[in-house]
């Protein structure tokens, strides 16, 4: 999870800003790509972002956590890292 905050820290992006791209990207995936572009996230940083949570999915579960996410949204990115691993 370490590697992922401080990913994340480094885009000096507020906690509102993230929680619009989750809630963007939990409603529509390719719509939040936008939402990515808008927040000025350079590609190479996205890119190992998802590598980050890819390798470890409970990273992302974990940080939800900690930034105080709600029950079902974590639920949510719960089931969509569910899907991705074919469960």
């Amino acid at each position: 999870m370490q590697d992922l905050l401080s990913l994340i820290q480094k885009l000096n992006v507020s906690p509102d800003k993230l929680q619009e791209l989750a809630k963007a990207a939990q409603d529509n995936p390719f719509a939040a790509m936008s939402k990515v572009q808008e927040l000025g996230i350079p590609p190479e940083v996205l890119q190992q972002i998802l590598m980050t949570v890819m390798s470890n999915p409970s990273a992302l579960i974990d940080l939800a956590k900690q930034f105080g996410a709600d029950e079902s949204t974590i639920q949510s990115v719960q089931d969509g890292l569910d899907k991705l691993n074919g469960k």
